[in-house]
């Protein structure tokens, strides 16, 4: 390879990586605006104690199904859990 090959390769890889960073940053721009959008209707929801357990049990499920990705779920179901009211539900 020369080193002009070698230059278009780098700057194809370049543009690349580029293009993937820039999906990410939206990715989470995403993911920030739907969480604000379903804290808006939890917050205004009627049963928290029935989605609460519903919510439990669907994210067991997710983390059985998808293992590699459980540990990186764990702080956001947290998050989730709190603002569904964990640790407030009627004894």
């Amino acid at each position: 390879m020369d080193d002009k090959e070698f230059k278009e390769t780098l700057e194809v890889h370049t543009q690349s990586i580029q293009g993937l960073m820039d999906n990410q940053v939206l990715l989470a721009a995403q993911v920030q605006v739907l969480q604000a959008a379903l804290a808006t209707v939890l917050l205004h929801h009627g049963d928290r104690p029935a989605l609460l357990r519903t919510f439990k049990g669907y994210m067991k499920i997710s983390k059985e199904s998808t293992p590699q990705l459980a540990k990186y779920m764990d702080s956001l179901e947290g998050g989730m859990l709190a603002l569904l009211g964990q640790g407030t539900e009627p004894t």
